[in-house]
């Protein structure tokens, strides 16, 4: 599949004017080049002029002065503010830099990337160290559950690594042990629940393989592996343990809030501590 068929076509970048504002910039026209989207812009704060120059002088030297490109300065709460543009603009795909580890009070509370990863109703892209020569993906986890939205996110992943010709993809089957321990509290023999639970993993397998018969996977390396634990800890682990440079997952069910980070599951576990670039994939039909 061609680059240019990826779904990315209009891509919002969060800009903030700290050190790394610079790299954001740079990963933001390496996106632009491999997808070949729109780009815009989007500060929240007093538009001064200082920062308006500057600004122009990272996009000018990055060659992303044109018209197709776009600046947004606003006023405002700027989570909020950020989705409302992301929204009006019919946005695919939010950009935003995000620390690995964010202090206990500050991750309770929330900091923008990460409220912006649990509220806006687009896919979101959180770097964690943006680089002024950026590398793309050469290593990319994804999730494999079976769930409704994996098809999407796995076939949005694939059109990643094809583009950036990443090296290795490795699909994750999470298995749930609170789920599968169920099986043997229900009203099975013990040889029925294993095989009922059995049943239900070979089920799991298939739902996989045809996805991938139906993805345009190329000559990618597609590595599928079965992981027991927690769902979204699993994964993150072995995104960490295997160095990856992006780990590809669904977007949350649900609106997360206060007690999911008190109590993490799923997506929480990734967010508490980014293993690396994370990408959630939001389908557009869920908007």
């Amino acid at each position: 599949m061609s680059s240019k068929e990826v779904t990315f076509q209009k891509i919002a970048v969060a800009i903030a004017f700290s050190p790394r504002c610079e790299a954001m910039v740079a990963e933001a026209r390496m996106l632009q080049q491999t997808f070949h989207s729109q780009l815009i812009f989007i500060h929240v704060g007093k538009q001064s002029l200082q920062e308006e120059q500057y600004l122009k002088h990272l996009l000018h030297r990055f060659n992303l002065d044109g018209d197709t490109n776009e600046v947004i300065w606003r006023e405002g709460e700027p989570v909020e503010t950020i989705i409302e543009i992301c929204q009006s603009k019919q946005i695919d795909l939010l950009v935003a830099g995000a620390l690995e580890r964010e202090s206990i009070l500050k991750y309770f509370l929330g900091g923008v990337s990460r409220q912006l990863s649990r509220k806006v109703k687009c896919s979101m892209l959180m770097l964690t160290e943006p680089n002024i020569h950026p590398n793309g993906f050469k290593h990319i986890v994804v999730e494999g559950t079976d769930h409704p939205k994996t098809e999407n996110t796995i076939s949005i992943a694939v059109e990643i690594a094809r583009a950036f010709q990443s090296q290795t993809v490795d699909i994750i089957q999470e298995s749930d042990l609170s789920k599968l321990a169920l099986i043997r509290s229900d009203d099975f023999k013990e040889n029925e629940a294993d095989e009922h639970k059995e049943a239900l993993l070979k089920e799991e397998d298939e739902k996989l393989e045809e996805i991938l018969r139906c993805t345009d996977c190329g000559e990618l390396k597609i590595n599928t592996e079965r992981i027991e634990g927690k769902p979204g800890y699993v994964i993150s682990q072995y995104a960490r343990q295997k160095e990856a440079d992006l780990l590809v997952v669904n977007s949350p069910d649900k609106p997360m809030n206060l007690l999911d980070r008190v109590f993490p599951h799923d997506i929480e576990y990734a967010l508490a501590d980014l293993p690396c670039n994370l990408l959630i994939v939001h389908p557009k039909d869920a908007e």
